[in-house]
């Protein structure tokens, strides 16, 4: 059943804001009347000069630093959503974990807890996002804790891993869901797959400009694999099974670098590998057939911004303001917009 009120809405760990583009999908296809953003919560300069800048709103909005706000401070929201810190969490990162007095970046997640307690009204709904790896058992005992302080406060709660593969986007990314209902006063499901059989391909651009190419379109064939050299090289250091690109995914190799994740190659037929910040710029790799020759290139920030859900008017906005470099980061510390449109679609509507 349709909202029919204006849905007020507070974000943390906003990024370039996801849940408010989301949101607005949400409005303009009549799903909802409309919602008002009443803050959001940022630290990263260029993150706040993007979201900005994407959502046409002034930073006077943004409440900066979390540990800094009171939540007898904070205006009432129907809605909160936060997807806190993942590095210490992530198997990329030192999985320091999120305990309460930890002290790491992924401990943030249990100001929203405090704020909660502190706030004059609870919000009817708030999700946390996170990754996949959350679930595990090295973390289970510090998010049973965090669950049974949403319990304490009146939330039945509802969690989930989930891909974006399955909602519209070609990118095998994994992330955790907890979606909090205050007094339990609706039921929630996670919604269903769409399964749209997009693959990677659907979302590159078709002219890019030069400097993102690794290789030349010349190879020589051995051992049923076709080697490549680095652009203006004569060394062969990329490594493709054709087989493998026929079929999508993982593909071929970079022997020019001892790092792993560095030395993947995808195939433009398959699904992208989960875009962080760390491995947007220079470690994601991809085989494509560029007027019938195949080639190497690394991915633009538009593309990976495309790969997050978000159109190219969002990118031109943004890249307004802020270089290539950011622009590539705050693509890989997104939450994808289809995740949480769906996710919300479920929730307001049905």
């Amino acid at each position: 059943m349709k909202e029919k009120e204006i849905i007020k809405v507070g974000t943390f760990f906003s990024g370039i804001g996801s849940p408010e583009k989301a949101l607005q999908k949400l409005v303009n296809e009549n799903l909802i009347d409309g919602y008002e953003l009443q803050f959001f919560s940022e630290i990263d300069r260029n993150a706040i000069k993007s979201y900005c800048a994407i959502h046409n709103v002034d930073e006077t909005l943004n409440l900066g630093d979390i540990k800094k706000i009171k939540g007898t401070d904070l205006k009432c929201c129907d809605l909160w959503i936060g997807g806190f810190p993942c590095q210490d969490i992530s198997c990329a990162g030192n999985m320091r974990g999120f305990e309460l007095k930890s002290n790491t970046r992924s401990s943030l997640g249990w100001e929203m807890i405090r704020l909660l307690k502190e706030v004059e009204k609870k919000p009817k709904y708030v999700i946390f996002e996170n990754v996949a790896s959350i679930t595990s058992k090295k973390f289970k005992n510090t998010l049973d804790l965090f669950k049974d302080d949403l319990k304490k406060l009146g939330y039945e709660l509802y969690e989930s891993v989930v891909n974006a593969v399955d909602y519209g986007i070609p990118q095998t990314r994994k992330r955790y869901f907890l979606v909090a209902i205050l007094n339990g006063k609706k039921q929630f499901s996670f919604p269903k797959p769409i399964n749209n059989n997009k693959i990677l391909k659907d979302f590159l651009e078709e002219k890019v400009p030069e400097k993102y190419y690794l290789s030349s379109s010349k190879y020589k064939e051995y051992n049923n694999k076709r080697w490549f050299s680095k652009k203006n090289s004569d060394k062969l250091i990329y490594e493709i099974d054709v087989e493998k690109y026929k079929h999508g995914g993982l593909c071929g190799k970079d022997h020019s670098t001892n790092f792993v994740q560095s030395s993947r190659i995808y195939s433009e037929n398959g699904f992208a590998p989960t875009l962080t910040r760390s491995n947007l710029a220079n470690n994601f790799k991809v085989v494509i057939n560029d007027n019938k020759y195949m080639k190497i290139r690394k991915i633009t920030p538009i593309e990976a911004w495309k790969l997050m859900g978000f159109d190219t008017l969002d990118y031109d906005n943004a890249s307004k303001v802020c270089k290539e470099t950011a622009l590539y980061e705050q693509a890989g510390n997104s939450m994808v917009v289809n995740v949480i449109y769906y996710l919300l679609k479920e929730l307001l509507i049905k």
